[in-house]
């Protein structure tokens, strides 16, 4: 039986924070978290999830001064487990600096999961009241905005794959919540999030979204025919309204006829994944650590390409660090299954209406997440991982039963906790202040600004000597400065960087090719 933990401290503590009620402060945070995701491409980026751990990791301090007790389920010790993984695969990474990255992206998991357990279940139904209006909301700025590459909807996401999948989790929840409360602004936000499905282009999730519909006639709650005259109804509205966005009825047809294995792109994906096996057992144990795929897949690869990722998140877990920490995922996946199946059997009949309807939509939301993970990077984007995340808690907090134990005494355990965190949030810190001037560094290469661009990258250098592209990018700019001035001392400089880059990652063929023509260029003169 999974069960609670409940961690008790004994000392009296505010349960307010500026007058705020301390959950009412955990929620918020968790909202502002969603918001500024969904405005800053979910997180995929360094910057981005830099910010967000940061942000978390000063929330979860606040939180610990202030919480009487804090909450946790075994779920808990999943993340913690996997977040250590990540850490330890630092030491034998291909790409420390990536791995480091890496690393920190996936401890934001750590506060965010934290906080997500001391939420209510009112709190947490709030929040997935939240996402139908996310993705009503991601669907009209990307139509307003032209927010599309290659004809396919991205919107502020800028991916349309994991668009697709946010489109249609919100999407089922709506008509969920529709279920539960009939109320018509639902149908009008299923129409937005299905217009948007339909925009995305994205094969895989339409194959999904009829997986899932047609899994709902399993559902005792759905076994009307009033509710199946409305779903159709919200497709077929859905559907002439993108027909007459793209000014073609046929619009959807030739990605439809598409689907097939023999897709140029779903052939890719199999070659990446072929690819990536002999990595995995070269491997096997602790993984290439963060970004080592992105390295190592030259030495690899059956045909040419690149790719940042192996477009598969349980192969991605394995290369990052090793078979064990995938499994553990996996384990992780199968244990939340178990409960919510155990809480679907054990809930009364009266509850049958409500709960159970939304531990039935939740397993069946998380199952169609979990199977597009499988081809694509969705959990890469912080945003899915955390939304994933919430489906646990969900599951976790309907639980009547809690076991209650005792934690040392509360001073040392505040203590404790609190170097933990100002150690975390400082070196967060340090890192997204690094990878700041570093960018601020690319931007004045980009102006022409080739002092300041220099200095920048000289910056970045003391602050992360560990940080192969710092090298790499002042590299590039003293070439840049030999070709305006012909002076072989820029090339000499040049050349003197990219060997510390190559130090760092020995293995990145981007940086012995720079590597071989500087030679070259030096060799001639």
């Amino acid at each position: 039986m999974i069960e609670y933990v409940k961690i008790y401290f004994t000392v009296k503590h505010a349960t307010t924070i500026g007058g705020l009620n301390i959950h009412n402060f955990i929620y918020i945070v968790i909202v502002l978290f969603f918001g500024f995701g969904v405005l800053n491409e979910g997180y995929l980026y360094e910057l981005n999830y830099l910010v967000a751990t940061t942000f978390l990791l000063a929330a979860w301090l606040i939180v610990s001064f202030t919480l009487k007790q804090l909450r946790l389920h075994l779920m808990h010790l999943f993340v913690v487990v996997l977040v250590l993984f990540y850490w330890a695969s630092v030491f034998i990474a291909t790409d420390r600096e990536q791995a480091i990255l890496e690393a920190i992206k996936i401890t934001a998991m750590l506060p965010f999961s934290y906080l997500l357990a001391n939420l209510t279940q009112e709190q947490l139904m709030k929040l997935f009241r939240w996402m139908p209006y996310m993705g009503a909301f991601l669907v009209v700025v990307g139509i307003v905005f032209q927010l599309e590459r290659q004809n396919r909807l991205e919107s502020t996401i800028g991916y349309a794959n994991t668009l697709a999948i946010i489109l249609l989790i919100s999407l089922l929840i709506t008509l969920f919540f529709y279920i539960q409360n009939a109320r018509k602004s639902d149908l009008i936000l299923m129409v937005f999030q299905a217009c948007g499905l339909l925009l995305t282009f994205s094969r895989s999730v339409w194959v999904l979204w009829l997986v899932s519909l047609a899994s709902l006639a399993l559902f005792l709650e759905f076994r009307k025919r009033d509710i199946w005259l409305k779903i159709v109804a919200v497709h077929l509205t859905s559907f002439i309204v993108t027909a007459l966005l793209k000014r073609d009825i046929l619009f959807f047809w030739s990605r439809v006829k598409s689907i097939q294995p023999e897709t140029s792109e779903f052939r890719l994906r199999l070659v990446y994944w072929r690819d990536s096996l002999p990595i995995i057992r070269d491997h096997f144990w602790i993984g290439t650590g963060g970004g080592g795929w992105g390295v190592l897949q030259n030495q690899y690869q059956s045909e040419a390409y690149f790719v940042r990722f192996v477009h598969n998140h349980y192969l991605q877990l394995a290369l990052d660090i090793g078979v064990v920490g995938a499994l553990l995922f996996i384990v992780g996946v199968l244990i939340f299954y178990y409960r919510s199946s155990i809480l679907l059997k054990t809930m009364k009949a009266s509850d049958a209406d409500s709960s159970g309807l939304w531990v039935k939509g939740i397993m069946l939301i998380s199952t169609v997440l979990l199977l597009h993970a499988g081809f694509d990077f969705d959990f890469s984007f912080l945003l899915i991982f955390a939304i994933f995340l919430v489906f646990i808690a969900f599951m976790m907090v309907q639980s009547p039963d809690f076991a209650h134990v005792s934690w040392g005494t509360s001073t040392i355990g505040k203590v404790m906790l609190s170097i933990v965190l100002v150690a975390m949030l400082f070196g967060t810190t340090w890192v997204a202040v690094g990878k700041y001037i570093q960018t601020r560094g690319q931007n004045s290469v980009a102006a022409g600004d080739i002092e300041s661009a220099i200095l920048a990258y000289s910056v970045v250098q003391k602050m992360l000597p560990w940080s192969a592209s710092a090298y790499y990018d002042a590299a590039k700019v003293y070439v840049i400065s030999g070709n305006q001035t012909g002076d072989r001392n820029d090339y000499l400089s040049a050349k003197s960087q990219i060997e510390q880059a190559m130090h760092r990652v020995p293995d990145e063929v981007v940086y012995k090719q720079l590597n071989d023509e500087l030679y070259q260029k030096l060799m001639k003169e």
